[in-house]
């Protein structure tokens, strides 16, 4: 019950980057072993989604750090 919480605590795009990419690596693995190149083409879909993901939240997370810390100076 505690890991289905803790699961549920994750940003949603942190949740769909794992997702995708779990779905990415087993297809991945079933490609090769099957040498079905559509599955590899879906496996490297996958992939690319889970990187979005992974992009669109750590924009979140610097999005939420310079509301509380303000914007970074330049000193040089």
């Amino acid at each position: 019950m505690a890991q289905s919480a803790a699961w549920k605590a994750w940003p949603p795009p942190l949740r769909a980057s794992v997702a995708f990419g779990i779905v990415g690596g087993i297809l991945l693995v079933l490609g090769f072993l099957t040498g079905a190149t559509p599955v590899l083409v879906a496996a490297t879909t996958a992939g690319t989604a889970s990187l979005v993901c992974a992009l669109i939240w750590r924009a979140q997370l610097i999005e939420a750090w310079r509301k509380e810390h303000g914007r970074p100076t330049r000193d040089w």
